[in-house]
């Protein structure tokens, strides 16, 4: 099993948020992709674990032909822009907007006084039509929550919030991202135990939780 943890990468940002790039496929990104970083999986092809400053933004910027997942873990963010303008996300919610056929430009801000934590997943579309559009959710406790992902040959994005003593298997290959919490994963005979905000590829796992964790987990359909 491929593993990567936060101490092999650089801690980078700019303008209000500081991030670790789990994630930049070369597929994308091309002689720009760091080299400490993963390849995707799938549709996958970037993961960033991102604190926001105090009152920190990302300044307005466009996306194009890019599904953008993010997953709130701590404070809040408020999205403006032309999609879900004044938005504001809190812990526990997770928001999609799909770039359609023309794409988005938005702002991110943190509008409080503390950080604010942030995974944030790019999904590169099967196909780019219709109008850019997104949608917010919040995955209930213990269950694997699809957030991305519902035909054969698409990609699939869960998001597990665990208990301490339980369990989730995949059969064929699976990216995961440890955000918090400790779980103990399988690959065939040999079991390790992953350190919070780890990166996990591997075959036919099989994940135990033993204390109270966040995963996101990508698999092919």
């Amino acid at each position: 099993m491929y593993s990567l943890t936060r101490d092999a990468l650089t801690l980078d940002g700019f303008a209000g948020l500081r991030e670790r790039l789990y994630v930049m496929d070369s597929r994308r990104f091309g002689d720009q992709r760091l080299p400490e970083s993963s390849e995707g999986l799938g549709q996958l092809v970037y993961l960033a674990d991102a604190i926001f400053l105090p009152h920190g933004s990302t300044r307005a910027h466009e996306h194009r032909e890019v599904d953008i997942i993010s997953v709130m873990v701590r404070g809040r963010v408020r999205h403006d822009g032309s999609l879900g303008g004044g938005q504001v996300l809190e812990a526990g919610d997770v928001q999609v907007q799909y770039a359609g056929a023309h794409g988005f430009r938005h702002n991110e801000i943190n509008p409080d006084d503390s950080g604010t934590h942030m995974i944030q997943l790019w999904m590169q579309p099967r196909q780019h039509d219709g109008p850019p559009r997104y949608r917010v959710c919040r995955p209930a406790p213990d269950e694997r929550t699809a957030v991305y992902g519902q035909y054969s040959g698409d990609t699939r994005v869960d998001v597990w919030r665990a208990s301490a003593g339980r369990q989730a298997g995949q059969p064929g290959r699976m990216l995961g991202y440890l955000v918090y919490g400790s779980v103990r994963v399988t690959e065939g005979e040999q079991t390790c135990t992953l350190e919070p905000e780890t990166l996990f590829i591997g075959d036919d796992l099989i994940l135990d939780a033993d204390s109270a964790s966040l995963l996101l987990l990508v698999h092919e359909l």
